[in-house]
């Protein structure tokens, strides 16, 4: 027997038409024992004819010397391109059934320049002592590929001691309608290679790629090369041992179905420098297929993901990634690797098997798993984290399932949520760094006291609500947040301690450095006993922290103590400030919550920082040039600061500015005397039988310093006031009683300057309203005068810290008024005249949420005033010489005013706002009357009131009269 280093053909029924013909074989063998014999063309002189087949893209001829027909021997096919006799214009060669190359001697079949060679099935290296080579490569000028198409089996390395290789190279395209199969039986040996870009091997989807079945398999994707088969077995059959190397950028080994390293063999997988290996499900691309690694009892696999060149390897299981199942196996993720497994990742799932799973890498890079999370079975498993990253790809509440304790390597533990929310519940140890990496949240519950290397939050969240031990590290844009403990931190982040609802304690045990970082307290502002998040130092603090302060439904108290928010055991050197307050007051920022305003402040005695709604030194001035209330008279004597606390509240901004809307509401509700509202009380006889018409403008400027007051507010009001009226007498004669009726309209503005500790404040207001009036004249100079008024109120109002708390807010009043008088002569032009008056008015604004969301409504707004007064006139009149009478009076009075009710309140999220002015007031005025022509008359009055307690109003009126 001798082996041939062409191709040698058998024939059966092989035929040829010279000059542009095909070439079928119903059978084709290359590589058989010399000599043997086929039944093909026949002939006279059959031994003498030598056919040699060349197959290119250009010509496929047949070149032969004979004397007749006869047996045909020693066919060989290449691409070399022989010419003679003839050209054969197809460079289609098509083998009608099946193609062995190397049958039990050495042979090659080469398809290169477009060439194309089809079959059915396909035996390369088929019997002991065979080597077959199948070598297709490149394309024809036009671009067409050289190609291998088989629709039946392709067998390679077949027989016991076969060897078969497969080069697809340089543009190559393999076609295969069913499964491949490499290394067949025991000392076979199979071999493929697909390099080059746009080298394709095809396989179809139901079909599967066998690499070594019961002998050995290689399959070797590199330089761009592309497999793409059905399921792919690598180490089959018990004995049976396979290897895929898949390698460099643009290599790919797509599966449409799972992939097995170490079915029931010996099975390894590389994935190296760039190159792309996935499983599809056979639904398409979305549906699922896995990765098993040790599959059977007795399967053993490897596979190992990495890049040595900044290229990232990747290997892609739409399913599960299994590593040894029923047999042993072991998955290692080194530096440039990415393997990601949409669903789960399996380590030693039943009894007896073995996993390994080792995330390797370090500085110039690291291995990467992706995956929903790792899992222990019931076998023998062991995860290995050693510098390489984990990345979640969901939603997870245990993400190392079964792993009770974990040991981390010198390259540190690696963990990336990627905006998902993850839980590990696993104890770590060890000495090197553990790291939290992308968005979302990765929470850890377990004992990791015997971990005592440094935590890096280099993003995202870390939520502790176990123990880590050794020193932490937020950094910038990071969190840490839970109810556990940590070791010494440096905070260049956030902090937020507690859990996810309610509130909670997180313990840093060691010391608390502040490097640009902040802190995120939540608490329901309230007093001293409100629940709050808390951080506790068991050590020192250096540093200034900003603190982000978030009210959870706190509706606000007075405190006492105040909020603890920081504790902090050893030397308090740290400070920390308010990062959100409201405003700003005594140089503090502070938090509005209801009626309150909550400043951070460390307490002197144990160095905790609190929030506090009382003003621990009301002696300390205001930045607006108040000071801050101290020994502030409580209304109806009660204590100085709800709740029992020592120290006075601190109120909101609003809250003087409240008070004082209500009193300034009540300012401009003020009822006049029938004097100021249309001059001379005494009606002219003269203008009996006659109407009249008025108008009068009238200015007050007024000081109220409040004898109860919450807020300890001071207000001043400057208003103006023009009023309309016209009267008809209703009944009467002249020279005897009369009944006039009247309507008034009133128009009027009032501006209100606020003083308070807590801030100053504004409120500017708009009034209108009508009333009619009622005045009965006796003839012996006594009168009774009633009047009635409704008014409307438009107001905004705004803080000198807070800026503006309400536009527009609306208001109501009306009022009553019932004046009674007697003029008594005391001599010529002079008369006397005692008077009484009664006034009742009534004010309520409509209830409205203020800047900081506090609901402000009116509870009370109620004035009953009893005026007693005595006037002084002098009346002098004289003829114009025209026959008509002219009259000027003065006068002088003297008034004294009693309150009755107990001033106005107003609710502030619930918390009673109480002023009222002094009960008792003094007050004196002047004014005059001057009529001409028994029909015009001017009237004005200038008076002052005060009380005991340095409260004061001028006001001033003047007004004209025309009777028609």
């Amino acid at each position: 027997m001798a082996n041939k280093t062409t191709s040698v053909a058998r024939n059966t029924g092989l035929s040829g038409r010279h000059a542009g013909h095909i070439f079928q074989a119903q059978d084709a063998v290359l590589g058989d024992i010399a000599g043997r014999r086929g039944r093909g063309a026949k002939g006279k002189d059959a031994t003498a004819c030598h056919h040699r087949s060349v197959l290119s893209a250009a010509l496929v001829t047949l070149f032969c010397t004979f004397d007749g027909f006869g047996i045909a021997s020693a066919q060989s096919v290449t691409g070399l391109g022989q010419v003679g006799p003839g050209t054969v214009q197809s460079p289609e060669w098509i083998v009608g059934d099946d193609l062995v190359v190397g049958d039990t001697a050495d042979g090659t079949l080469t398809i290169t320049a477009g060439g194309t060679v089809s079959n059915l099935s396909a035996y390369i290296g088929n019997y002991a002592g065979s080597n077959g080579t199948v070598v297709v490569s490149g394309a024809d000028g036009s671009g067409a590929a050289s190609r291998w198409t088989s629709s039946g089996q392709v067998n390679i390395g077949v027989e016991v001691g076969g060897n078969g290789t497969v080069r697809i190279l340089d543009g190559g395209v393999a076609d295969s309608s069913q499964s491949v199969l490499l290394g067949l039986d025991s000392t076979s040996v199979g071999n493929i290679t697909v390099s080059g870009s746009a080298s394709t091997w095809t396989i179809s989807r139901t079909a599967s790629l066998y690499i070594g079945d019961l002998g050995t398999g290689t399959v070797q994707i590199d330089d761009g090369g592309a497999v793409r088969s059905g399921q792919g077995l690598i180490g089959v059959s018990g004995g049976g041992n396979g290897r895929v190397t898949v390698s460099g950028p643009a290599s790919i080994w797509d599966t449409v179905a799972n992939i097995y390293a170490g079915f029931e063999g010996t099975g390894e997988l590389e994935v190296l420098d760039g190159a792309t290996v996935s499983t599809v499900g056979s639904a398409g691309p979305t549906s699922a297929a896995s990765v098993y690694i040790g599959y059977g009892t007795g399967g053993s696999g490897t596979v190992t993901v990495s890049s040595s060149t900044g290229d990232i390897s990747t290997l892609t299981a739409t399913d599960r990634v299994e590593v040894g199942r029923n047999g042993a196996g072991t998955l290692t993720i080194e530096r440039g690797g990415l393997v990601r497994a949409e669903s789960n990742t399996h380590i030693a799932i039943f009894s007896g098997s073995t996993g390994t799973l080792d995330l390797n890498g370090d500085a110039s890079g690291r291995g990467v798993l992706e995956t929903g999370s790792v899992v222990h079975g019931e076998g023998t498993a062991a995860l290995n984290i050693d510098g390489g990253i984990l990345r979640a790809l969901r939603n997870q509440s245990d993400y190392l399932n079964g792993f009770a304790t974990q040991a981390v390597g010198a390259e540190g533990a690696w963990f990336d949520t990627d905006s998902y929310d993850v839980v590990i519940n696993t104890g770590f140890s060890g000495t090197s760094s553990f790291n939290k990496l992308g968005g979302g949240i990765l929470t850890l519950t377990g004992d990791s006291s015997a971990f005592t290397g440094n935590t890096e939050i280099q993003a995202g969240t870390l939520q502790v609500d176990g123990i880590v031990g050794g020193p932490t590290t937020v950094w910038a844009g990071a969190r840490l947040t839970g109810t556990g403990q940590v070791g010494p931190t440096v905070n260049r982040g956030t902090i937020a301690p507690g859990p996810r609802s309610g509130f909670g304690t997180l313990t840093i045990a060691g010391d608390y450095a502040a490097s640009g970082g902040n802190l995120a307290i939540r608490t329901r502002l309230g007093d001293d006993s409100s629940p709050t998040d808390r951080l506790v130092i068991t050590g020192a603090t250096s540093g200034v922290t900003p603190v982000t302060v978030t009210n959870v439904g706190g509706e606000g108290a007075p405190t006492q103590h105040g909020i603890q928010i920081v504790q902090v055991n050893g030397a308090s050197d740290g400070r920390f400030d308010l990062a959100n307050g409201d405003y700003v007051i005594g140089g503090q920022p502070a938090l509005v919550a209801g009626a309150y305003g909550y400043v951070l402040e460390k307490d002197a005695a144990d160095g905790d920082w609190y929030l506090r709604s009382s003003l621990t030194n009301p002696g300390s001035p205001d930045p607006d040039g108040a000071t801050p209330p101290g020994g502030v008279t409580p209304p109806d004597g009660g204590s100085a600061a709800p709740g029992g606390s020592s120290a006075p509240p601190l109120y909101q901004p609003g809250v003087p500015v409240y008070e004082a809307y209500a009193n300034t509401l009540m300012s401009l509700s003020q009822l006049p005397t029938l004097r100021q509202r249309v001059g001379n009380r005494l009606y002219d006889p003269r203008g009996a039988g006659r109407n009249g018409v008025w108008a009068r403008v009238e200015g007050t400027t007024a000081r109220l310093e409040p004898s109860v007051s919450t807020t300890g507010s001071r207000q001043d009001i400057d208003s103006w006031k023009a009023q309309f009226g016209v009267d008809r007498i209703l009944s009467g004669e002249q020279g005897g009683s009369r009944l006039v009726g009247g309507f008034t309209v009133h128009y009027g503005t009032a501006d209100t300057h606020v003083s308070s500790g807590h801030g100053n404040g504004r409120v500017d207001t708009t009034a209108y309203g009508l009333g009619p009036t009622l005045t009965w004249y006796g003839k012996d100079g006594a009168y009774v005068d009633a009047q009635a008024q409704a008014t409307w109120f438009d107001s905004d109002l705004s803080s000198g810290l807070a800026g503006r708390l309400a536009n527009g807010k609306s208001a109501h009043s009306y009022g009553l008024s019932l004046e009674a008088g007697k003029a008594y002569a005391v001599k010529e032009g002079f008369s006397l005249i005692p008077q009484a008056q009664l006034s009742y008015v009534s004010t309520r604004f409509n209830r409205f949420d203020d800047r900081f969301g506090a609901q402000v409504e009116s509870d009370k707004g109620d004035s009953l005033q009893g005026r007693l007064g005595v006037a002084l006139d002098y009346t002098r009149s004289w003829d114009d010489g025209g026959g008509k009478t002219r009259e000027a009076s003065i006068y002088g009075v003297v008034n004294v005013k009693h309150e009755f009710l107990d001033g106005a309140r107003v609710q502030v999220a619930g918390v009673p706002v109480e002023s009222r002015m002094g009960r008792t007031w003094g007050g004196v005025g002047v004014g005059g009357n001057y009529s001409w022509g028994e029909r015009y008359a001017l009237y004005g009055e200038v008076g002052t009131d005060a009380d005991f307690s340095g409260s004061y109003a001028v006001t001033a009126t003047a007004g004209f009269r025309m009777m028609f």
